[in-house]
């Protein structure tokens, strides 16, 4: 816009086509072009089960639960090992009999065969015979046994160690119905599909990469989706990934984040975040609404035990669901995770609402901060961080934006809005960030410009200024709703700015809307504060 002259369109945005593959980055592929809808929750309480993708496994057998302690998934039982006071018969060395003793020694003569000691020779002494020839073959057959009891004890015929417990993974690593007790009040749940073998067609969480397309694909998937049998339509769909260990987990929760904190699969609107504690090694979450022509409403977690990670996103109509509603429900299914290597649930474990997973730029508005103007159509999408600032203002502010007074340095983001016919020309936000040495010097300067704009319809006579709130959250500041003529021909020009302080920042903020296209002053307002909590994620 033009200081001197009113305001004048941005510049155009390149076509649709050229935009980056990025919800935030002007001049790319559209992300839009990849938008999944392969779940909804429309559907009715107690109606027939949406078809899905997929191949719906039955559960394998589960081997019957000890009435004792409560077996750990995936707890391996130790081979028998023989008492340490085993003993086992060894094969017996069979002895020479004493007749060939003396045969081979020349200095014992036989009394009974040699007439100089006075014998006569005599016939062999049979019963020596026999009795040795007993001896060697009770030898022979006590080493035979010995070799059949080892062979029979660990042996290819004989009994095995205890093998390892079958483990169902279905049952062990998914929700259950009856974990979902209380997600909302008066509302029962069954289970719809339960898939393994994942497809294009399978269902997928919103705001995140589909498992298909991802570059570094899970060892196993599991998926399962349920619908509420009474109480208000809704759905809940879990999605438990597998990975080879604990680190490649790691890596690819922290890809989960970062879909989530973007949501470039969807056009959504984030609400709000979701700070878990004592839920698995790592938990975090967002509340979102799609705005579609019905807007769907979704708390979405993500969360990891271990080598798994996982995915709930929980979607009603009306309102995104409570997540505290979920917690009975994680805490079920993460300690049943939590044998292969996870972190178990504590008994104080929380979910809270907090500031949404970053998005880069760090610190800055993103575009799933700013809610659509018409609701089925537009998306926001910011240019590069710049130091240079060229906000032009209302003229109502009294100090050079481009040169604020005290402050160390100044960065400024335009978001512009796309494909929306309906918004006037150049529509968007300029957001400012102004640092200073204190949080003092950074509330003075918000302060001067909040008495600068009450008192701008007095000092300028073609202008009106409105408070429309104050704000306050992550930072504190006041909203406005200004309006100049700008030509001789009474020409008028309409702006929503917010100035707030948080920390040692302060935030400058306006829209350039017309009578015909404009926020709402909550939006607005949500949208300002939000500003305040993209400051706290600077590096």
């Amino acid at each position: 816009m033009d200081e001197q002259d009113g305001p004048t369109s941005r510049r155009a945005l390149p076509p649709r086509d050229e935009v980056p593959d990025t919800d935030d980055v002007l001049d790319g592929p559209d992300p839009a072009a990849h938008r999944r809808g392969a779940w909804s929750a429309t559907s009715e309480p107690g109606g027939p089960a949406p078809a899905t993708g997929g191949t719906p496994i039955p559960p394998p057998a589960v081997l019957p639960a000890s009435e004792g302690a409560p077996a750990r998934a995936g707890r391996r039982f130790s081979a028998m090992d023989l008492p340490d006071d085993e003993e086992r018969p060894l094969p017996r060395r069979s002895a020479l009999s004493p007749d060939a003793t003396r045969a081979m020694s020349p200095r014992t003569p036989d009394p009974e065969l040699d007439p100089a000691v006075g014998g006569a020779a005599q016939p062999r002494n049979r019963k020596r015979l026999v009795l040795g020839s007993i001896a060697a073959i009770a030898a022979v057959a006590l080493l035979v046994a010995g070799i059949w009891w080892f062979a029979g004890e660990n042996g290819p015929g004989g009994p095995r160690a205890t093998p390892t417990p079958t483990i169902d993974p279905v049952a062990t690593y998914l929700m259950q119905p009856a974990d979902l007790a209380g997600v909302r009040p008066d509302t029962t749940w069954e289970a719809v599909t339960t898939t393994t073998t994942l497809d294009a067609a399978t269902p997928a969480p919103k705001c995140v990469t589909p498992v298909p397309e991802l570059e570094a694909q899970p060892a196993d998937t599991l998926v399962r989706t349920f619908s509420p049998t009474a109480g208000d339509a809704g759905g809940l769909l879990h999605q438990v990934e597998t990975y080879a260990t604990p680190e490649e987990a790691t890596a690819a929760y922290a890809a989960r984040v970062a879909q989530l904190g973007a949501c470039e699969r969807n056009t959504a609107w984030v609400q709000g975040g979701l700070d878990m504690e004592g839920l698995g090694d790592e938990s975090t979450g967002a509340t979102i609404v799609l705005q579609a022509g019905q807007p769907e409403y979704h708390s979405i977690l993500v969360s990891r035990v271990g080598t798994r990670v996982n995915v709930v996103d929980a979607t009603q109509a009306t309102q995104a669901p409570e997540a505290a509603g979920l917690l009975a429900a994680l805490n079920a299914t993460f300690t049943r995770q939590c044998g292969d290597n996870g972190t178990c649930p504590s008994s104080s474990a929380t979910i809270a609402d907090g500031v949404p997973p970053a998005v880069e730029p760090f610190g800055f508005l993103a575009g799933v901060d700013v809610p659509r103007i018409t609701a089925a159509a537009g998306e926001w999408r910011g240019t590069p961080v710049s130091t240079t600032v060229t906000a032009p203002g209302t003229r109502c502010e009294g100090v050079d934006l481009t040169q604020a007074p005290g402050a160390s340095g100044a960065q400024q983001r335009t978001l512009l809005l796309q494909d929306d016919a309906a918004a006037p020309a150049g529509f968007g936000l300029d957001e400012v960030v102004y640092t200073f040495a204190t949080p003092e010097e950074a509330a003075g300067f918000v302060a001067t410009l909040a008495a600068n704009f009450d008192s701008c319809a007095g000092r300028t006579a073609t202008a009106e200024v409105a408070r429309t709130g104050d704000l306050t959250g992550a930072g504190t500041g006041t909203a406005f709703l200004v309006t100049r003529q700008v030509d001789q021909a009474e020409t008028r020009a309409r702006f929503r700015v917010a100035v707030l302080a948080a920390g040692n920042h302060a935030i400058y903020l306006m829209a350039n809307p017309t009578p015909e296209f404009d926020f709402a002053d909550e939006p607005f307002h949500t949208v300002a504060l939000r500003g305040a909590e993209r400051l706290t994620q600077l590096p």
